[in-house]
């Protein structure tokens, strides 16, 4: 009989259709970069509902031969820790490019439960993500936040108050979550590959 564990759980979070990894150094220009392996935004509820997910992009560094690489993903709401994923990429011997599409459930609910702002008693909630892997070096950090369509009112709130870069924000259409997680990754794959 297989037995549930938190552990099992945490590697099955991280889907690998919502992956890519390819050997080189370079990150795509629609990333923003983020600085010492960690992300971080505030969101308000209104805009926490209309977030779909959050797109990594990880240059990874390989040095001194063939590394079985692995990382943890670390997220936190308002300074709580949330669910710690972990997984492995594989084993490399050049520089990679690892790109992961994490949607917002994953992050910040599932094992813990939704995000309740009434617990904070805050209209505001600091989102963060630390980054850390084993086996080789993050020589680079990019990001991308998915959402759906922002009112102009709500977009304008966002940058009134500072609370998100907007060169960090992607709109998506209407549709189920993970069906555009992986639209959004099959049309990079498409154009990274030229086909």
């Amino acid at each position: 009989m297989n037995e549930f564990t938190v552990e099992k759980c945490r590697y099955s979070l991280i889907s690998p259709n919502l992956r890519i990894v390819r050997p080189g150094g370079e990150m795509p220009k629609e990333f923003v970069l983020a600085k010492d392996s960690t992300i971080s935004f505030m969101a308000s509820q209104e805009f926490f509902h209309k977030f779909r997910g959050l797109v990594l992009c990880i240059v990874v560094g390989i040095e001194d031969g063939e590394k079985e690489i692995s990382f943890d993903i670390m997220p936190h709401v308002h300074g709580q820790k949330r669910n710690v994923l972990s997984s492995t990429l594989g084993s490399f011997d050049s520089d990679h490019v690892w790109i992961q599409y994490l949607q917002s459930n994953v992050l910040w609910g599932v094992l813990e439960g939704g995000v309740d702002f009434g617990q904070f008693n805050e209209t505001y909630l600091r989102f963060s993500i630390k980054l850390r892997v084993s086996g080789g070096t993050v020589k680079r950090l990019g990001y991308m936040l998915r959402c759906t369509p922002l009112e102009n009112d709500l977009k304008v709130m966002l940058e009134d108050n500072q609370l998100v870069d907007p060169a960090v924000l992607y709109e998506d259409g209407d549709g189920h979550p993970y069906e555009i997680a992986k639209d959004f990754i099959r049309r990079f794959r498409e154009r990274e590959t030229g086909g």
